[in-house]
C-alpha cells in the first residue's frame, strides 16, 4: 500500500521513511503546496486509495491544519501524529476531520495497521479479506489465494488487486488506478503500463481459476472492476 507522508518533525519523518517500507508500505513525500491546494493534480478517484500520514510540531495547530485540508478538498483517509495525546486536542483533531490520531512511540507496525484500518473503513469494509468466488484478496499486503492456494504477484499487481478489492463490484477508473500506483512518484510510466499489469494479473488468476477475465472485467472507456459470483467483503 502507498501512503503519503507530510511530517514537520524531520527526524521522525526520516525514521518513518525507513521503517514503514518494512511494513509493506511505499511512502511518498507530500509537499506543503499539495496540502494547501487540496491535492491538486491527484485524480479525485485516487484520493480514497492513498491515505495521508500528517505529523505536526507540538506548537502547531493540528486541528486547524486538518480543518484547512478538508476545506481545501483533501478527501484522503487521514492519520495525524501527535507528540502528546491531550484528550481535548485529540477530540478537536478528530472533530475537524481526521480519521485517527497516533501518539508516541510511533511504532511502524501500529501506524501501518491504523492506516490499513482507516482505508478499510473509508470503503465500508470490516475485515482484511475480500472474497470473489474462490479468490480471496488480503488488504494487508499478503498474496491473494484461490481455493486456499497462494497466487504470487508483483508489488504493483498486488496493489491493483487490493484497490479493486476495496471497491469490489464497482468500476475503478483507469486514471484513479494509475494515480494510486504512481502519483507523486519520481518515475511516471505511460498509462499503458497499467494495462500490462492488468493483463499479467489476469493470467496469474486464470492459472488457478481458469477464468481471470471474468473476475477482473474491463469496462471500455471507464476502467476495471473485481467481479465474480459471491464477491463480498469478509
Amino acid at each position: 500500500m502507498r501512503v503519503i507522508l507530510h511530517d514537520q518533525d524531520f527526524s521522525r519523518a526520516e525514521r518513518l521513511f525507513s521503517a514503514l517500507p518494512r511494513q509493506g508500505l511505499t511512502v511518498e513525500d507530500l509537499p506543503k503546496a499539495a496540502i494547501e491546494s487540496g491535492m491538486a493534480g491527484l485524480d479525485e478517484g485516487a484520493a480514497s486509495l492513498l491515505p495521508v500520514l500528517l505529523g505536526l510540531m507540538p506548537e502547531r495547530d493540528a486541528a486547524g491544519q486538518v480543518r484547512r485540508m478538508r476545506a481545501a478538498g483533501v478527501a484522503n483517509p487521514l492519520v495525524v501524529l501527535q507528540d502528546e495525546l491531550d484528550p481535548d486536542e485529540v477530540a478537536r483533531i478528530l472533530d475537524d476531520g481526521a480519521d485517527d490520531v497516533v501518539g508516541p512511540p510511533f511504532a511502524a507496525v501500529e501506524i501501518a495497521a491504523r492506516l490499513r484500518s482507516v482505508t478499510r473503513r473509508h470503503h465500508g469494509l470490516r475485515s482484511q479479506e475480500v472474497r470473489s468466488g474462490g479468490l480471496t484478496v488480503y488488504l494487508d499486503g499478503r498474496h491473494p489465494e484461490f481455493d486456499g492456494q497462494p497466487i504470487r504477484l508483483s508489488s504493483s499487481e498486488n496493489t491493483i488487486l487490493r484497490i479493486l478489492a476495496l471497491n469490489s463490484g464497482k468500476v475503478v477508473r483507469r486514471d484513479a488506478l494509475f494515480d494510486a500506483l504512481y502519483a507523486l512518484a519520481d518515475y511516471q510510466p505511460y498509462m499503458k503500463a497499467l494495462d500490462v499489469h492488468i493483463c499479467k494479473l489476469r493470467k496469474k488468476i486464470e492459472a488457478h481459476s481458469g477464468d481471470g477475465a471474468s473476475m477482473i472485467r474491463t469496462y471500455t472507456g471507464k476502467g476495471y472492476a473485481l467481479e465474480g459470483e459471491g464477491a463480498a467483503a469478509g
